[in-house]
């Protein structure tokens, strides 16, 4: 991957990240052992650096300067390089397809820290390509994204990987989530949004 090309990605993907998921909360509810769980994450600007793997050339520059410089168009190449570990390239080869995770995700689970270098919590994806999740500040009872693996998300989280039923997606200052961005076939969420859930899901819009 030349510079050129990881430079249009970056772009690209922050409008993506603009109109998809920056300033939002993503719902994933998912079936562990026959019973109903979620897990609920929360996406700032300010994480769209990190899952892009690029290292600033500017040790000054802040993480939401990175984003707003790409949604402006102002980034210029020299303002980044890729990591010498070779990730970065992998993340921005499939950082496009991580921008639709609110679409996309079929499975979730908790990471196995099967990699020395990747700090990582939890992670939702497909056969392709995750996303990971870590508690900000170790003390919320939220995550927000932090890694993006090029990888079956099968092969980095216990077996067997949580099947995800549906998602929901709402502005970060909702109170309630009303936009379901993806049902799994055959399900019905009359039948799995009961109990707690019911109080932070408002399916009659």
């Amino acid at each position: 991957m030349k510079k050129a090309e990881a430079h249009k990605i970056l772009l690209e993907c922050a409008e993506q990240y603009k109109t998809n998921l920056a300033n939002r909360s993503l719902l994933f509810i998912f079936d562990n052992a026959g019973a109903i769980h979620n897990l609920e994450v929360i996406c700032m600007p300010r994480n769209y650096l990190h899952l892009t793997g690029v290292v600033l050339t500017d040790k000054n520059l802040k993480s939401i300067d990175f984003y707003e410089m790409c949604i402006d168009k102002r980034l210029s190449p020299s303002a980044f390089e890729f990591s010498k570990d070779g990730t970065t390239k992998m993340k921005l080869s499939v950082l496009s397809q991580i921008m639709n995770i609110h679409k996309t995700a079929k499975m979730v689970g908790d990471y196995t820290h099967t990699k020395s270098m990747l700090v990582t919590e939890k992670l939702a994806g497909t056969v392709t390509a995750c996303l990971g999740f870590i508690r900000e500040n170790g003390k919320r009872n939220f995550y927000v994204p932090n890694t993006v693996l090029r990888e079956d998300v099968r092969n980095v989280v216990d077996k067997p990987p949580k099947k995800v039923l549906t998602i929901f997606r709402k502005s970060k200052d909702e109170p309630i989530y009303s936009e379901c961005t993806y049902l799994a076939k055959g399900v019905s969420l009359e039948s799995i949004l009961t109990g707690i859930l019911s109080s932070k899901v408002d399916i009659k819009h």
